[in-house]
């Protein structure tokens, strides 16, 4: 799944719209559980949502993380996935996990989800496995008298969500490679994935960490 996974995000590009196009905008709230932990200020807040995809889950850093801030407000939130080898009634396998960590100003949350329980944990990491490569490309010189692009000059921005999607790279020779990391708009062909993700798992979140063992 992964090796796909990481040829997909190196070949993804995303074109933007004209200037005149309205960005769409979802409010990331909806997607999340109610947050009542209140015991972190806000840079702690933060920093305990940018983290997310390095804290140990459980004991190495996560594989996969996706994330979402929302624009002109203080929300935000990550998705981290990491599988860890459990012995069960199957015997022992690989099984994926996934952590939710959101923030809104000072209130923050922290959630975990079991494959084993929701299957929507691979589903999500399938549709992640499953998006268009797309051809990078160089951006062109403007035509000589054309007219100028304000979006180049800061001059045509438009509010919008960001989202992100980063993933360690294959593991060899005893090490990872290179981590890959794409953000993007509303326009990015991840942002629909990640907003479905949120769908999907938002009945499975628990308070229930993934087992140490």
């Amino acid at each position: 799944m992964l090796p796909s996974l990481l040829l997909t995000l190196m070949l993804s590009a995303q074109t933007a719209p004209p200037p005149s196009q309205p960005w769409p905008r979802i409010r990331l709230d909806a997607y999340l559980p109610a947050l009542d932990d209140t015991s972190r200020s806000f840079e702690e807040a933060r920093t305990f949502v940018l983290t997310n995809g390095e804290a140990s889950l459980p004991w190495t850093p996560p594989q996969v993380e996706m994330s979402a801030a929302e624009d002109l407000s203080r929300t935000s939130l990550s998705v981290a996935f990491n599988w860890v080898w459990l012995t069960d009634s199957q015997g022992r396998r690989p099984i994926w996990f996934a952590r939710l960590r959101a923030m809104d100003g000072e209130r923050t949350i922290e959630r975990f989800a079991d494959s084993r329980q929701c299957p929507g944990v691979e589903e999500s990491l399938r549709q992640l496995d499953a998006l268009p490569a797309l051809e990078p490309r160089t951006p062109g010189l403007p035509e000589p008298g054309e007219a100028p692009d304000l979006t180049d000059v800061g001059g045509g921005y438009l509010h919008d969500n960001g989202y992100r999607i980063r993933l360690r790279g294959l593991f060899a020779g005893a090490r990872y490679s290179q981590r890959l990391d794409m953000t993007g708009g509303s326009d990015a062909p991840f942002a629909p994935v990640i907003a479905d993700s949120l769908t999907r798992l938002k009945s499975c979140w628990t308070e229930t960490p993934p087992p140490r063992r």
